[in-house]
């Protein structure tokens, strides 16, 4: 008996070869790697544009069954992946980040992991906001499926810009497996990073003005510990209302920027801190909270958007514009051990219930739907 050709996946890799990391990359690499672990997976071929090729890209696209790779992206998206796809004879065709080609040789999916623009488009420039009114949402109109990370901007979708309920699959993400609790992570950041004593963690990705980094500060201000400090990790760079409230701010000797911190590095970072502080205004998952959780640490987080869904019951949540409330649930954690240590175990039996395996079976699912199968 001929045994039936496995489905044959075309995924746009593009930002596994930039050398600044997003969360297009995280996603797309962790998703690869899920995939290519299902024991009667599709055929994964993969498509790769960049100015340069960074040499730790090579293992990551040699994890596929076959990889495409120009260091000369003109006329990429538009031209030569299609063309590309399309003499691989490429059943589905998967954009991580979101927008479409013009033709397409066969049936598309695009994954979409949030609308903040659409929430707050003062905080977003014109050329931003151009995409979230034209490109993104004609995308989301011509692809077969729709991939979302959560409840949450499923319900954006549906409600900013009528995309079909029925097309649109929720593929949670999850911690990946190196974020576990570190041993002696106190030591490790003294070391490392010259940090020292007990800090709360905070920001944890871009510094865009949505990640409410103001609000921490001003709330590292109202502390009942004078001595607790605040580690900020991310960037390349702040936001200029963020970077103001730092400079001005009475507590300004007890803030670290570590800016961009290596990926290897961030569960020592995560595993020190004594909680995260995480009340952004707006999130398409939040996934610094799960990579807190799974480390261990107790998360202070808001309740908007997608991160009561994720956060579940094992996290302190506030409303995100509220500074008193902000300090006062920071000031419970870090005044009650027994509080902590209640936190960190909710939250480590939370990081467990999301999964990259479960992810890729879930995208897996909507290929074939996207196929018709």
């Amino acid at each position: 008996m001929v045994r039936e050709r496995a489905m044959r996946i075309g995924i746009d890799a593009s930002h596994l070869l930039r050398p600044e990391k997003s969360g297009v990359e995280t996603y797309t690499l962790n998703l690869l790697r899920g995939l290519l672990a299902i024991g009667d997976r599709p055929e994964v071929y993969l498509y790769a544009a960049g100015a340069e090729r960074p040499t730790d890209a090579d293992p990551l696209l040699a994890m596929a069954d076959r990889a495409r790779v120009t260091t000369a992206p003109r006329l990429w998206l538009r031209l030569r992946m299609p063309l590309w796809m399309g003499l691989d004879r490429v059943r589905v065709a998967h954009f991580p980040a979101g927008i479409l080609p013009r033709w397409v040789p066969c049936s598309a999916v695009v994954t979409l992991y949030d609308l903040a623009a659409l929430h707050y488009p003062e905080l977003y420039d014109p050329r931003e906001l151009q995409h979230y009114d034209e490109l993104i949402p004609r995308s989301a109109h011509r692809s077969a499926v729709v991939l979302t990370i959560s409840e949450s901007t499923k319900r954006d979708l549906v409600r900013y810009w009528g995309v079909a309920p029925g097309k649109i699959v929720v593929t949670p993400l999850a911690a990946a497996p190196q974020f576990v609790p570190v041993r002696d992570a106190a030591h490790s950041m003294q070391e490392r990073f010259g940090v020292s004593g007990p800090y709360v963690l905070a920001c944890v990705g871009s510094g865009h003005p949505r990640k409410n980094l103001v609000a921490v500060v001003e709330s590292l201000e109202r502390l009942q510990q004078p001595s607790i400090r605040l580690v900020i990790v991310g960037g390349p760079t702040l936001d200029a209302s963020a970077q103001a409230a730092i400079e001005q701010s009475s507590a300004r000797d007890r803030i670290m920027l570590l800016g961009h911190v290596p990926e290897e590095c961030l569960p020592t970072v995560y595993s020190g801190a004594a909680l995260l502080c995480f009340p952004s205004l707006y999130e398409g998952f939040g996934l610094p909270v799960l990579e807190a959780m799974a480390c261990g640490t107790p998360v202070v987080c808001s309740n908007a958007s997608s991160l009561p869904e994720v956060a579940g019951s094992a996290a302190v949540m506030v409303e995100p514009e509220s500074r008193e409330a902000l300090t006062e649930a920071m000031d419970a954690v870090l005044s009650d051990r027994h509080h902590r240590e209640a936190l960190s175990a909710a939250g480590i039996e939370r990081a467990r219930q999301f999964s990259w395996e479960r992810t890729a079976g879930l995208t897996l699912d909507a290929y074939r739907k996207a196929a018709g199968e």
